[in-house]
């Protein structure tokens, strides 16, 4: 997990490695909405943020170079982006009424040997490898904020027995994957269920 600097929507939260699809990430042919554009977005930030690149060949040390000029690294390179290892966990659309509104999809990938992590000092101040129990008891203990989305997936992953569970409940997505956080009239927000969780 990687925490944000105080600047901007988000600033000071620990999140998710994680950023908006640009241009240069969708295909010849499809649009910002697709569920590739989404994927190669999620690599990229990842790369960007943590210096860790998923390719075919496993995962890797990103260059330091951003944007387009990352995607131009990359066409060089023998093992191209793999979006297929990632596995779609959940999508989360901003309730109407929110102010701003967000369209983010969330992914689970399995990581063996990764590289070191180098942070983005840009737009993050740390990072951390965490056991998901943990980093939610720092947020009950005060010391760290998150958001509603990352709390559920800590929770979601938290109940998870191993590496191998998850993708395996993440594996059964499909179909229920949106979320739409919706307010009652006492202004809570309606249950949430993740994959495997659904009554």
């Amino acid at each position: 997990m990687v925490e944000r600097n105080s600047r901007g929507f988000f600033g000071g939260m620990v999140v998710f490695p994680g950023g908006r699809v640009d241009q240069i990430d969708v295909p010849d042919g499809m649009t910002t909405e697709d569920d590739l554009s989404h994927r190669n977005a999620a690599i990229r930030e990842l790369a960007e943020e943590t210096g860790i690149l998923l390719t075919r060949g496993g995962a890797v040390s990103a260059p330091e170079s951003k944007g387009s000029d990352f995607y131009e690294w990359l066409a060089g390179q023998p093992s191209a982006l793999d979006p297929g290892s990632l596995l779609l966990v959940s999508r989360w659309v901003t309730p109407e009424q929110a102010p701003r509104r967000f369209d983010t999809r969330f992914y689970l990938v399995g990581c063996n040997d990764a590289p070191d992590v180098r942070i983005d000092t840009l737009e993050l101040v740390s990072h951390d490898w965490v056991r998901p129990a943990d980093a939610l008891e720092a947020l009950e203990n005060g010391d760290v904020a998150m958001i509603l989305p990352t709390i559920s997936h800590l929770r979601w992953l938290a109940r998870r027995s191993s590496i191998t569970d998850a993708i395996s409940a993440a594996g059964g997505a499909d179909g229920r994957t949106l979320i739409e956080p919706r307010r009652v009239e006492d202004g809570s927000l309606l249950p949430i269920h993740l994959p495997a969780e659904t009554p």
